[in-house]
């Protein structure tokens, strides 16, 4: 059985404070004699303080909150990997929270991590800040990072990818292969990262002289089974199109599932374009084109910036990081003859 600190403080026959102080180096007021037992009591159990019970006596720990949207979509388990990997590095643990997709849990989230002595929090909100949950925000004490977003905080530091210039750069390379009708799955319009990936979307149009088309756009949630619906909604209202940029991976590998459902061959027919560049986007046949982002980087960069801000090295945190990104062509798109 695990010995904890009132273990520790029982058998010293002292209280929990004392043997805290003693664990956190802070042992004054506490006479040496009774020092010297209690460090003899935490080698002779192999006691370790977590990091919590640390935390709860200095106010400070190396725990850093992570709340993602949701850990099933592959995106998250990547970056969150690039996020441990550098926390690891530096002494830190990570505390990992699935919003869900949910502004109420998110919120719940952050009230938790505020009231657990953790020392900052990176944070990828799926949908605009709410007012609830920036107020939270606001009152926090806590630095706090955003990662694959850019609200409009002041003071708050944000690692994301151009997202306008990469939907840009899908548009375009569609357009330059012949398509002059491309359908848009977008995911919800409350999301940041779907705004700038929309605006590259209009932007691409305006630039080379293509009409929009409001029947040509239909809105998903970024999980597979909604590109699926999506390109059924689209189908039902138009079928004027010969390509159809999706603003992730899982969506347009739901909307080729329903293509092949109605005997459309991609990209023979219908060439799709994906975002993210998720691993399954090179092993789904045709080999999905997509915009690849550097998701494991993403994080590395938002833990050290963390990590730099937590230890009074905020000076070096002077900007956010932008990404480029990186247009992948595979198979799955064909020249509009």
């Amino acid at each position: 059985m695990k010995v904890t600190i009132k273990d520790i403080a029982e058998k010293a026959n002292v209280s929990v404070a004392t043997v805290s102080r003693v664990v956190n180096n802070k042992s004054k007021g506490v006479g040496e004699e009774t020092r010297k037992r209690i460090l003899e009591l935490i080698k002779e159990y192999d006691f370790q303080p977590s990091a919590v019970a640390r935390g709860l006596v200095t106010k400070k720990s190396k725990i850093i909150g992570l709340i993602i949207p949701d850990l099933t979509n592959p995106f998250y388990p990547k970056m969150t990997k690039g996020i441990e990997d550098v926390a690891h590095e530096h002494g830190y643990n990570i505390i990992l929270c699935d919003g869900n997709n949910s502004k109420e849990k998110e919120a719940a989230y952050l009230d938790f991590l505020n009231e657990h002595y953790v020392c900052g929090i990176i944070y990828n909100n799926f949908h605009n800040i709410s007012d609830t949950i920036l107020n939270k925000i606001l009152k926090s004490s806590l630095p706090l990072v955003f990662i694959d977003s850019k609200p409009e905080i002041k003071g708050c530091k944000c690692v994301y990818l151009d997202n306008q210039r990469a939907m840009y750069e899908v548009i375009e390379h569609l357009l330059l292969n012949g398509h002059r009708k491309i359908g848009f799955i977008t995911g919800p319009m409350d999301s940041y990262s779907t705004n700038e990936r929309y605006k590259g979307y209009i932007n691409a149009l305006n630039d080379y002289d293509i009409p929009f088309d409001s029947n040509l756009v239909v809105k998903g949630d970024y999980v597979m089974k909604d590109g699926y619906y999506a390109m059924e909604r689209l189908y039902n209202q138009t079928k004027n199109f010969t390509a159809i940029a999706c603003c992730n991976d899982l969506m347009a590998i739901g909307a080729i599932e329903k293509l092949e459902e109605m005997g459309i061959k991609v990209p023979e027919d219908i060439s799709v374009v994906g975002f993210d560049d998720i691993d399954i986007a090179r092993l789904v046949r045709p080999k999905l084109t997509t915009v690849a982002q550097p998701i494991h980087e993403m994080g590395r960069v938002a833990a050290n910036m963390i990590i730099d801000i937590i230890e009074g090295k905020g000076s070096k945190v002077k900007d956010d990081v932008i990404f480029e990104p990186n247009l992948v062509v595979r198979d799955s798109v064909k020249k509009n003859n």
